[in-house]
């Protein structure tokens, strides 16, 4: 299987997860319909959940400008608090 990459936004957050496998795409496949169908998923949800699954991933915070400019801090300031406890 070739190597692909899924990405979740959650706000200012993008997570890619590393596919490597046909198994990780199903494990894969199961979160990101769990989130299309409304279920409420935070941030420490899906680092948490990468992280049981055993799925590989990366993040990255993104500036929005359609959040003012609280939202946007207040994000980063989640986003940097949720790697550190998560030791990301």
């Amino acid at each position: 299987m070739e190597k692909k990459i899924v990405a979740i936004r959650y706000y200012n957050v993008w997570f890619y997860l590393h596919v490597n496998s046909e198994q990780d795409m199903v494990k894969i496949s199961y979160l990101t319909d769990r989130i299309d169908a409304g279920e409420q998923v935070i941030m420490k949800d899906i680092y948490q959940w990468c992280q049981g699954h055993g799925i590989k991933y990366n993040s990255k915070f993104v500036y929005r400008k359609d959040f003012p400019l609280k939202a946007n801090i207040w994000n980063f300031y989640s986003y940097i608090r949720g790697r550190v406890k998560n030791g990301i």
